[in-house]
């Protein structure tokens, strides 16, 4: 009789242990693809068009001189329509170049804007981090703060 009990109980343990065990690699494995999924909808959605924007402002031998209002605008359009995703170094910077360019509302409209490449450095930064975070190819090189 005694082997039967100590049979049901040490079974017991190893259930309830086990429910335990399967519990939290389960949590883990769920809030490890929640993690991936965010990162690929902010890579994604914010800094990849940002970036392709940012590329076309790059003349070739000269390299990047700013952005246009014009292609500002096009970039701010692209954060405030995924604004919950925006990290708020790159709405600070976004806020300090719509500040320039709201001081200098009525100069040319050819005026270069984020000459210290500031937006540049940022959005580089962090498309390769996110890339390195999701296993993708990377730049190391541009993943060094400056």
């Amino acid at each position: 009789m005694k082997e039967v009990i100590i049979a049901l109980v040490s079974s017991s343990i190893t259930i309830i242990i086990t429910s335990f065990f399967n519990y939290h690699f389960q949590l883990m494995k769920e809030i490890r693809n929640e993690a991936v999924k965010y990162k690929t909808e902010i890579l994604k959605n914010v800094y990849t068009p940002v970036l392709k924007l940012l590329v076309a402002a790059i003349v070739p031998g000269d390299g990047y001189d700013g952005i246009t209002k014009e292609s500002f605008f096009e970039i701010e359009d692209v954060i405030k329509r995924n604004y919950e995703l925006v990290d708020p170094d790159l709405d600070s910077i976004i806020w300090s170049i719509k500040k320039e360019i709201r001081w200098e509302h009525y100069e040319d409209s050819l005026k270069l804007f984020d000459k210290n490449k500031r937006l540049l450095h940022h959005v580089e930064l962090n498309f390769n981090f996110y890339r390195k975070q999701l296993g993708l190819p990377f730049n190391k090189t541009k993943l060094k703060k400056s």
